[in-house]
């Protein structure tokens, strides 16, 4: 009878443990990034959510968004050479694909306050042997950047969820050199007149392009 029992709920068993065990292996990496950094991560849920999605956002950034991607970093002029700057990096596919436009002689940027977002970065360059990304924890509204240092800069994803948007832009307008770009790609938020607003409200950019779509 109790063999039956076990037969009967075997895979809910190791299903539930599994799920235990992910749970109790991403709390620990939680803890550890908390204690290592000395700083507020903000709250377990983020990082639990992060993972779970992982697989499907991996599979967009294996098929439609590379492509997407390098396409808006054409568009942006970004070139053999230059120097680029990310904030809010997501899984680092825009950073790696500029990497390669750029060459040897550019130099990429990429910057997130958050460390799983650069431990992935990380990983993923060293895999790759990319040797032309700095990586930069840090807060949107502070690059640590030298003046006029950037030809490119380029936000995806990410401008909305800045808490310091127009600190965030008098920053990106400092470290931008007189003849570079700046490029806010908004694909998962529709309204994006909010973003122009705070653009043109600090009067530092001239809008030169606004894609149909947004």
């Amino acid at each position: 009878m109790q063999a039956d029992v076990w037969q009967k709920y075997e895979v809910l068993f190791w299903v539930l443990t599994g799920i235990f065990v992910y749970l109790l292996i991403l709390t620990i990496i939680y803890l550890v990034l908390k204690i290592a950094f000395h700083k507020k991560l903000g709250g377990i849920g983020l990082y639990l959510s992060y993972f779970f999605m992982f697989p499907l956002l991996l599979l967009g950034e294996i098929t439609a968004y590379p492509r997407r991607r390098k396409m808006w970093l054409i568009r942006s002029g970004l070139k053999e050479g230059h120097s680029y700057l990310e904030e809010g990096i997501g899984l680092g596919t825009s950073p790696i694909l500029a990497s390669r436009i750029v060459g040897a002689k550019g130099r990429i940027y990429a910057l997130d306050n958050h460390p799983l977002q650069i431990i992935l970065l990380s990983l993923r360059s060293k895999i790759r042997r990319i040797k032309n990304i700095k990586l930069i924890l840090s807060d949107s509204s502070k690059t640590y950047l030298e003046d006029n240092s950037i030809d490119t800069i380029f936000i995806c994803d990410a401008f909305h969820e800045f808490p310091d948007k127009r600190n965030t832009v008098m920053e990106l307008y400092r470290v931008l050199k007189p003849e570079g770009s700046l490029t806010i790609l908004e694909e998962t938020v529709r309204n994006t007149n909010n973003t122009q607003k705070i653009i043109e409200y600090t009067k530092l950019f001239k809008l030169i392009e606004r894609d149909k779509n947004s």
